[in-house]
C-alpha cells in the first residue's frame, strides 16, 4: 500500500503516512465484471441486432442481383431476328446481314438465322450490339466480326458446311 501524497509505501495498519503525515485512505476492493476472452464486454442485444442487420443487407444485395439477367442489363434480346431485329435494332441488322451464320450445320444469314448453338447466329447478334455498345463503327464491327467468327457473305472462303460431316465408307476386309 503507497500514500497518495508522497507514494512511499506504508503498513497496512497505518492510518497516518509515518513520513509526509497524510491520512492514508483503505480502498475496498470491488469485483470486475467478468469479460470475455477477447477483453472486452460483450453486448449480447446488440451484437444479435449487428448480426441481423449483416444478413439482411447481404440477402438484399444478392436478391437484387439476382433478379436482373443479362439481356434485361443490356436491353438487347439475342433471338430476335429478321424484320423484329431490322425495326429494333437496325445497326446490328445491318452488319449482321453480312454474314452466314458460324454455326457450320446451316447457310442461313447470321440476320435470320436462330442458331443458339455456341458460335451460332445469336452469338454473333449480341457480340455485334456489345461493339455498338462500345463505340465501334460498323464497319470496324464488320471487321471484328469476320476476324472472330469468319463466314462473310460474298468472300471468296466461305467454308463448305459438307466438310464438318465425316464420310462414313464401309470397310472391307481382305
Amino acid at each position: 500500500m503507497k500514500c497518495q501524497n508522497c507514494h512511499r509505501t506504508v503498513l497496512k495498519k497505518d492510518q497516518y503516512c509515518p513520513y509526509c503525515g497524510a491520512k492514508i485512505v483503505h480502498w475496498k476492493a470491488v469485483a470486475a465484471k467478468p469479460r470475455t476472452s477477447a477483453g472486452f464486454q460483450m453486448n449480447w442485444p446488440l451484437a444479435i441486432a449487428m448480426l441481423a442487420l449483416g444478413i439482411a443487407i447481404g440477402a438484399f444485395a444478392m436478391y437484387s442481383k439476382s433478379g436482373r439477367n443479362v439481356q434485361a442489363k443490356s436491353g438487347f434480346d439475342p433471338a430476335l431476328r429478321g424484320a423484329q431485329l431490322a425495326s429494333l435494332y437496325p445497326q446490328v441488322y445491318q452488319v449482321a446481314s453480312q454474314f452466314i451464320c458460324p454455326c457450320g450445320t446451316c447457310n442461313d444469314g447470321a440476320e435470320d438465322c436462330d442458331c443458339d448453338m455456341p458460335n451460332g447466329a445469336q452469338e454473333v447478334r449480341s457480340f455485334i450490339y456489345a461493339q455498338l455498345m462500345q463505340g465501334h463503327l460498323p464497319p470496324h464491327i464488320i471487321e471484328m466480326v469476320e476476324q472472330k467468327y469468319g463466314h462473310r457473305k460474298g468472300s471468296p472462303v466461305v467454308p463448305n458446311v459438307n466438310k464438318f460431316k465425316p464420310k462414313l465408307e464401309p470397310i472391307i476386309p481382305r
